[in-house]
């Protein structure tokens, strides 16, 4: 139900689904430094491979998606660098400890199973809701082909850290991961009703405070006055003091 709600929300209101598809450009090139950190870290070979690949295809996603806010009338390409250099610095990908090193592996599949299973409830409602053009939902069933491998092959890791005898770890660290999801939801939009609020406030503040005070508001005859005395007047100034 909240899904569907917020759905409706972001393809029906003017300009969101621009926003939309970038900030799921952005999350996409997120996820493959990410990835691409995870092959690095991990000592599997079996999940090596599949890291990799996995890396590809966000990179692919991310231009995709990318390419197709900016065929609706999205930011240019210098609008688009800044905006993914921004967000790669928010999110402390860049300069900092990657995802895996910070979570240790298993908690790392763990939430690239939760991430990727609620993209593909996300997308599936969307599709099923009718909500993107012809053209976005085309590219939205051809993403969620390889969003359905990487739940399948996140989901099979996390079975062998189960068959390993943990299990209770490997539950506890679903629950944080989606605890952890449902906190920052929540500050990602406490963030944006501030600034919606804020915006409010100070449009209210200007028209109803410094938009009267200004019809009295007038400059002093003359104009404005330079308050430093003139070259001339400095010279005599020295001489007398001579």
């Amino acid at each position: 139900m909240t899904i569907g709600l917020a759905s409706e929300i972001s393809w029906r209101l003017p300009g969101w689904p621009v926003k939309l598809l970038t900030s799921f450009s952005q999350a996409e090139r997120g996820s493959c430094y990410d990835m691409l950190a995870a092959v690095e870290q991990t000592e599997r070979r079996d999940l090596r491979v599949r890291y990799f690949r996995h890396a590809m295809d966000e990179s692919r996603h991310a231009g995709l998606f990318l390419k197709r806010a900016r065929e609706m009338g999205g930011m240019n390409r210098t609008q688009a660098v800044v905006a993914d250099a921004g967000y790669l610095t928010d999110n402390g990908i860049v300069g900092g400890q990657t995802l895996i090193e910070r979570m240790g592996e298993r908690d790392f599949l763990a939430f690239v199973y939760v991430a990727e299973s609620d993209a593909v409830e996300q997308f599936n409602v969307y599709l099923e809701r009718e909500l993107p053009d012809d053209d976005t939902a085309a590219m939205l069933q051809r993403i969620l082909k390889d969003e359905r491998f990487h739940v399948s092959y996140s989901r099979a890791a996390l079975d062998h850290y189960r068959k390993d005898g943990g299990e209770v770890a490997v539950t506890r660290a679903m629950r944080d991961v989606r605890w952890n999801r449902i906190k920052e939801g929540w500050l990602r939009f406490s963030v944006n009703m501030g600034h919606f609020v804020g915006n409010i406030w100070l449009t209210l503040m200007y028209v109803f405070m410094i938009g009267p005070f200004r019809l009295f508001a007038r400059i002093e005859d003359g104009g404005w006055q330079s308050t430093r005395p003139a070259v001339g007047d400095r010279l005599q100034a020295a001489r007398s003091q001579g």
